[in-house]
């Protein structure tokens, strides 16, 4: 290859390289394209819903298909309509999150468990209820269960984009080299540039490293720690391990959730990240609301949760853990319906905006008619109220978003 040739590759190599630097996205022909590539690993993951391996330590059995994180019979089906709940979706061909309507046999269902484990949680699922602190360990252990086997495949599922990334991205690339060289010229010298592979480490996989990084380390310091803490209570028929705070609601929340979130405590000078297993279980006439986290966080727990006291407390901090928290919960229909249309848009883009977390509080009145009702009775008894009360009061009114009010 002559020198003059030699200069017009490496040319054409480093205009390819400028261009893309200067505009990432000029590798993409098409938005469909582009789409993939940005939103693909927030996409429901489809291999995650396949048979596996017990979850359960030491179980070498195939997993049943569907494992339900929450009661089918008990808090899904209290809040169905029609045998169908709605829940958060991310629709990669928009790229936008979007409410989704499940039936209750697929709503919150993993391959968890073989079904010698799925008979350990038989006894409360046949009582439709939570009678003892055992009930209340197993139920935070499948929550548990269900975030480690979806984090653990959607790192697997993250570091297979990156592969496909580089292989789409080198394609380009070269596809762009070829074009400022010249095809003909390509054709005339047999050029063979079509397998050149870049080492630089663009946006997009700097931050899809980092993603699985923290996904990492929230496996590690988080999730597979609290997974041993529970057996270890269960295992004692004490809680020794895990800390947890639970209130029982005296009306049906018409939500039913099961996952995490994490708050931030300021300690000293710096704030420190407490990650928490969440739970909210509506029944007949009755809510269960569980938090939880390792035992050396109990101070910060117990911080946490002096602030809801007051009934419309409860029912902002369980708006708060949907929409900052867990996006693994399910509503009935209708009171998602009633919300405003401007306002379900606001709440569905809120879910994906993650510098918020649970200590946040959100804006939006997401269950109007049920905090009506603590309206209406504070109302009644407002000479008794105190300051403190009124200005939540006053607040708690600002929030409301049914349809038929003005956004």
């Amino acid at each position: 290859m002559d020198k003059e040739l030699l200069k017009r590759i490496e040319d054409a190599i480093d205009k390819a390289m400028y261009d893309f630097k200067a505009n990432e996205n000029s590798i993409f022909d098409n938005e469909k394209e582009k789409l993939i590539f940005k939103y693909k690993s927030l996409a429901p993951l489809k291999r995650w819903k396949k048979k596996q391996t017990c979850i359960v330590r030491n179980c070498k059995n195939k997993s049943i298909e569907r494992s339900h994180t929450i009661q089918k019979s008990g808090s899904i089906k209290n809040i169905a309509e029609d045998g169908h709940v709605l829940t958060p979706r991310f629709n990669i061909d928009i790229g936008e999150m979007e409410m989704f309507s499940i039936g209750i046999n697929e709503a919150s269902t993993f391959p968890g468990y073989c079904s010698e484990h799925e008979r350990i949680f038989k006894d409360f699922e046949n009582i439709k209820d939570f009678q003892t602190g055992e009930h209340i360990g197993l139920q935070l252990y499948r929550t548990v269960c269900r975030e480690i086997v979806i984090t653990e495949n959607h790192i697997k599922t993250t570091n297979q984009l990156v592969k496909d990334y580089k292989i789409f991205r080198d394609k380009k690339i070269n596809e762009s080299i070829a074009d400022n060289v010249g095809i003909e010229t390509i054709k005339s010298e047999k050029i063979n540039i079509k397998n050149l592979k870049f080492s630089n480490k663009d946006r997009r996989l700097q931050l899809a490293e980092n993603n699985i990084k923290e996904e990492k380390k929230y496996l590690d310091e988080f999730l597979y720690k609290f997974h041993d803490a529970i057996l270890n209570d269960l295992s004692k028929k004490k809680f020794q391990k895990i800390a947890y705070k639970s209130i029982i609601y005296d009306r049906e929340i018409p939500v039913a959730l099961a996952g995490c979130g994490n708050f931030r405590i300021k300690l000293k000078s710096k704030f420190k990240n407490i990650e928490v297993i969440l739970n909210v279980l509506p029944l007949e006439n009755k809510t269960y609301i569980f938090i939880a986290t390792l035992k050396k966080f109990t101070k910060e727990l117990d911080s946490y949760m002096s602030q809801f006291i007051n009934p419309l407390e409860v029912v902002s901090m369980i708006e708060n853990w949907m929409i900052h928290g867990s996006d693994h919960w399910f509503i009935k229909p209708s009171v998602w319906n009633k919300i405003d249309e401007n306002k379900r848009q606001e709440i569905l883009e809120t879910i994906l905006d993650y510098s918020y977390n649970i200590g946040n509080e959100f804006t939006i009145s997401i269950f109007n008619e049920l905090k009506m009702e603590s309206i209406k009775l504070m109302e009644g008894n407002y000479d008794q109220l105190n300051n403190m009360l009124i200005d939540l009061l006053n607040k708690e009114k600002q929030k409301l978003t049914f349809a038929n009010m003005r956004s």
